[in-house]
């Protein structure tokens, strides 16, 4: 993810209790899809990845952290502090995995819910304490709601990546990657199977599926401020009226129209 903000931590060991007594408490709402598998945690990645001691490498569906620096790049904003966070919420024992819908993503990781002994979500608690970002990508939507419901009480209580609003104007955009992004649709175009939506600036979002109203509404889109997260291909295109970077949009809950 490439998002551009301050980091202006408070102290990390308060911090992690008061966001991880908030999300235990929360995180039960999002009721388990099943009864999954015991699982033990080996090692820690970052704040959405995890090694199990049975080999498997998991990626946690509903998530995405900020990135950690690789390379002597530097890490994003509480990056470090999603990956404690995950160290310490997957360090117990009774852990739960659920597999996802579609159970691997195209790097071979799998893609699960993680539970701890009492059945409360663990994505949902990182969630709750602002250690990432809501993320819906089809068909593993089983706990989408909730977690943007968990979400939206760290935004208003601006914990962890909301203590700045992490948006990025569409105007602003010079890189891909995940991008939390607000901006002014300026066009609404249909070619073939896709919409073309046009924001002011560089950007433009790829929809599909429109035709089963899915993103109903869409014409009235023109002159309205959308938010928008995903993530964003730089397409370094040189067509003349082709938009330089693209954001395909899957999931209508991954868009709010002002």
């Amino acid at each position: 993810m490439a998002l551009s903000v301050s980091q202006k931590a408070p102290q990390w060991g308060a911090f992690f209790v008061v966001w991880l007594l908030a999300g235990a408490a929360l995180a039960d709402s999002c009721s388990q899809p099943g009864a999954g598998d015991p699982v033990v945690s080996r090692h820690v990645i970052d704040g959405d990845t995890l090694d199990l001691v049975d080999g498997r490498r998991v990626r946690l569906i509903g998530i995405n952290a900020p990135e950690i620096g690789r390379s002597g790049k530097p890490s994003e904003p509480y990056a470090q502090k999603a990956r404690v966070g995950l160290e310490r919420l997957a360090g117990e024992d009774g852990l739960r995995l659920v597999i996802g819908v579609e159970p691997k993503d195209r790097y071979g990781r799998t893609l699960g819910h993680l539970f701890d002994v009492r059945g409360a979500n663990i994505e949902g608690q990182l969630l709750r304490g602002g250690m990432g970002f809501a993320i819906g990508i089809a068909p593993n939507l089983a706990l989408l709601d909730c977690h943007l419901g968990l979400e939206a009480r760290a935004r208003g209580e601006r914990l962890g990546v909301w203590s700045q609003v992490p948006v990025m104007r569409a105007a602003d955009i010079r890189a891909g990657g995940f991008h939390l992004i607000r901006g002014r649709v300026v066009t609404v175009e249909r070619a073939g199977r896709y919409v073309w939506v046009g924001m002011d600036g560089p950007l433009t979002l790829r929809l599909t599926d429109v035709g089963s109203g899915r993103f109903g509404g869409v014409d009235s889109w023109p002159g309205r401020q959308l938010e928008v997260r995903g993530w964003v291909v730089d397409r370094q295109s040189r067509r003349r009226g082709h938009k330089r970077f693209m954001l395909p949009l899957l999931e209508p809950r991954m868009v709010n129209v002002e």
